[in-house]
């Protein structure tokens, strides 16, 4: 069913299905989420942490909007831009950003953590101007 030609490449109906409004619950949540993530970045004192943050931060402020903006051209029954065949590709981007962010935190996030902290260490007890 969902996995056919004709359900991803063909103009949908204009009416909305269930598929639709999971889509369009999903990029919402996302952009909810980057939306919180904007005083979150802030807060947080550690500079490697506040990278880390601002990746998910700018990831899901980038995929929820465009989301939005892919739910609201579908929802106006836009021909080109409402076919079910754009949300698959931004969810396909969103798998690949996601997996790009986990390697990151997988390998380099407490390595850079770790030279972070022990440079603070280091200069905190250096003599010199701070």
């Amino acid at each position: 069913m969902t996995f056919d030609y004709f359900f991803w490449f063909s103009q949908p109906s204009s009416i909305l299905g269930t598929l639709d409004l999971v889509f369009g619950y999903f990029f919402a949540a996302l952009f909810a989420v980057g939306i919180l993530l904007l005083p979150a970045k802030r807060l947080v004192r550690h500079e490697v942490v506040r990278v880390l943050v601002r990746k998910f931060m700018v990831k899901d402020l980038v995929i929820g909007l465009t989301g939005l903006i892919w739910f609201g051209m579908r929802y106006e029954n836009i021909p080109i831009f409402a076919r079910r065949f754009w949300a698959g590709f931004l969810v396909l981007i969103l798998a690949v950003w996601v997996i790009w962010i986990l390697k990151y935190l997988a390998f380099d996030f407490f390595k850079a953590k770790k030279e972070f902290d022990q440079l603070q260490l280091k200069s905190k007890y250096m003599p010199g101007r701070k």
